[in-house]
């Protein structure tokens, strides 16, 4: 992949804002029907969020450089956090909004990433 040309870096800079920035409205409208169940939120004010840009991000980059065997490890890491939160009823439901969030949110951003490594081919 060739950055010397300014479409291959329009591409790439495109990718980054629908799978980073829109992939969180996308995230947001599949879990819209669910958070009603979900009591008050815990933890940091805007954290899921972060995680989430963060998460997407980090996948694009995976895919763009041809190491999506990295994703597993945020499987991993994810899985780990929600095994932690399954003890009573409120957190089992939120455990599962967590793994929904995740899901669609890794799905879209595994979709839009190889997408974007289309474009790119056919770019350069």
């Amino acid at each position: 992949m060739d950055l010397e040309y300014p479409a291959t870096i329009s591409a790439i800079l495109v990718g980054v804002g629908l799978v980073v920035w829109l992939g969180n409205f996308v995230v947001a409208a599949v879990l819209r029907p669910f958070s009603e169940e979900i009591e008050a939120r815990q933890g940091l004010g805007g954290g899921g969020e972060i995680i989430g840009y963060s998460e997407r991000l980090l996948i694009y980059v995976f895919v763009l450089a041809d190491a999506p065997a990295a994703i597993g490890f945020l499987i991993a890491a994810k899985s780990i956090y929600s095994f932690g939160e399954s003890s009573d009823e409120n957190r089992h439901k939120r455990s599962q909004y967590v793994i929904i969030g995740t899901l669609v949110s890794f799905a879209y951003a595994v979709t839009l990433s190889y997408l974007v490594r289309w474009v790119l081919k056919i770019l350069v």
